[in-house]
């Protein structure tokens, strides 16, 4: 279908690539997903695989994100990129902005965030494939133009606000360290329901997450009040 992805995830973080790999998996419809390490790497499967998706991080051990994003621009590519990463200075956002990126997501990316984006990516690729001329209103939703202002009116499904703010007072001590089972098992929720709810509070910054790295196993998602 034309909604199906192929995605080309570039990030040197091996462990937080398969993290990506798993919840893009889990989370929509995927053809392919290729991983690429650096510059170099990612050239090749671009020019190999022609992803209709790039998830990009900026600081690679061959150079800069911006780089290869310019090198698309410069050569009409029709792949989507979305910005991964931990650079957060408004040089860089600028920078990005200029180069078409669809989203910008500073790490640690919220997946909460990474899903909503990657859904409004499928739509618009629905939308470009439905016909040859657009309406205002379908040109208005491929450019999130309804999309700002749509969080603050109400909630999404399957987030309920007294919940919410259950959640959010856990971290009224700025020292509070919690994760999805510690949550689950202080409010009574299902661990996926209490992720959902803590993706979505550092989502809109109310609470920050941030990978912890341990010496064995698999990394943990950590979340603590939102220092702004």
């Amino acid at each position: 279908m034309a909604d199906d992805l192929s995605v080309l995830i570039v990030e040197d973080e091996t462990t937080l690539a398969e993290m990506h790999v798993e919840f893009i998996r889990q989370t929509c419809r995927c053809r392919q997903i290729w991983l690429a390490e650096n510059l170099a790497q990612a050239r090749i499967m671009i020019a190999r695989y022609q992803p209709s998706l790039i998830l990009l991080d900026n600081y690679l051990p061959d150079g800069r994100g911006l780089t290869l994003l310019h090198e698309l621009v410069r050569d009409h590519s029709p792949c989507g990129v979305i910005f991964t990463t931990a650079a957060s200075d408004m040089d860089t956002v600028a920078e990005a902005m200029r180069g078409g990126v669809f989203d910008y997501l500073v790490k640690p990316v919220s997946y909460l965030r990474l899903g909503q984006t990657l859904a409004r990516y499928q739509q618009r690729l629905r939308m470009l494939a439905l016909s040859d001329s657009a309406s205002q209103r379908q040109i208005d939703e491929m450019f999130n133009a309804y999309a700002r202002d749509a969080g603050k009116k109400s909630l999404p499904a399957g987030i309920d606000a007294l919940t919410l703010e259950k959640i959010t007072a856990l971290f009224a001590d700025p020292a509070a360290r919690h994760t999805a089972e510690t949550v689950a098992q202080m409010l009574a929720l299902s661990r996926t329901t209490a992720r959902r709810y803590l993706e979505f509070a550092a989502g809109r910054q109310r609470i920050m997450a941030e990978i912890i790295y341990g010496k064995v196993g698999r990394p943990q998602r950590i979340y603590r009040a939102f220092q702004g």
